[in-house]
């Protein structure tokens, strides 16, 4: 194969091209799309001369930022994909928001999982892709708002908890948890609108935030686990993504998490199996559990 350069993503010179490979994976294609609407600068490209052998998109800057790699199967994935990869890597590298990096991984993507491994990355765990479609829901009642900037270390405490101990549940080591930091703080404040939490006497009981059709965070406070405010409060997740026009719902639940049989009572169907491959970059900044009384 001819030498090959990694560029910055240009959409006057990329775009088109990108599409046109991603013309037979819609799953790929609305999280570039996603991607190039929200993060251009975060877009990265195989050049040879002004063809396009492949990209790497990521979806910003953060604690764990996750990325998607796709390399047109008529070049050799191995050495475009590390090329993109170890091109990504100098970007997090210099960035103290990132701790680490993801990629979500079809089960039957030989070469890319193979890329991967080669590159140092390991599965973290396994996750189904669940897809609903129908009729909205009957509302129930229950007390949902919108995320307000006050809620933030509320809404960090919940979610949190939560997930740290779904994680030790299910075997999923390293199992860090994260504290509050400022700039998430704001990033929450400007995604408000797609942002809830559920309250019963005023305390917040359930956090939740949608991305399109995706329900994208659900938690429950493991102070009021098992009481029937997760299948309401998904119920409500739900019929929000309806009433913005969307006709299918879906969301990813990770392999031995009890919430499946939960969504699967509710309708949703496993689409698609997904591992997710993580590599970290400075594992000295999280606390490995949280603190007494958190």
């Amino acid at each position: 194969m001819p030498p090959f350069l990694i560029h910055k993503y240009s959409p006057l010179r990329d775009k088109a091209q990108i599409e046109r490979l991603l013309l037979h994976n819609n799953d790929l294609l609305k999280i570039f799309c996603q991607d190039e609407e929200t993060n251009k600068d975060n877009i990265l490209v195989a050049l040879i001369k002004d063809t396009l052998l492949g990209f790497l998109s990521f979806n910003g800057f953060g604690r764990k930022p996750q990325a998607t790699l796709f390399v047109s199967n008529e070049y050799d994935i191995m050495d475009v994909g590390s090329k993109l990869i170890e091109e990504y890597e100098k970007v997090l590298i210099h960035n103290e928001l990132v701790e680490h990096t993801v990629f979500n991984v079809l089960s039957s993507d030989v070469e890319l999982i193979t890329v991967l491994e080669r590159n140092n990355y390991r599965v973290y765990f396994t996750s189904y892709i669940m897809e609903r479609m129908g009729d909205p829901f009957p509302s129930e009642n229950i007390l949902v708002r919108n995320y307000e900037e006050n809620d933030y270390f509320e809404w960090d405490r919940v979610c949190e908890l939560a997930f740290y101990h779904m994680r030790q549940r299910i075997g999923m080591y390293p199992s860090f948890f994260y504290t509050p930091v400022e700039w998430e703080r704001e990033q929450f404040t400007k995604n408000k609108d797609n942002m809830f939490v559920m309250t019963v006497d005023g305390t917040i009981v359930a956090i939740g935030k949608i991305a399109g059709n995706k329900i994208s965070i659900v938690a429950i406070s493991i102070e009021h686990q098992s009481r029937g405010y997760g299948r309401a409060f998904v119920k409500f997740l739900v019929n929000e993504i309806i009433r913005k026009g969307e006709d299918k719902v879906t969301l990813e639940v990770v392999k031995g998490n009890f919430a499946k049989s939960l969504y699967e009572s509710l309708g949703f169907k496993e689409t698609e199996m997904y591992h997710n491959y993580i590599k970290y970059f400075r594992p000295d900044t999280r606390l490995s559990a949280p603190p007494e009384n958190y």
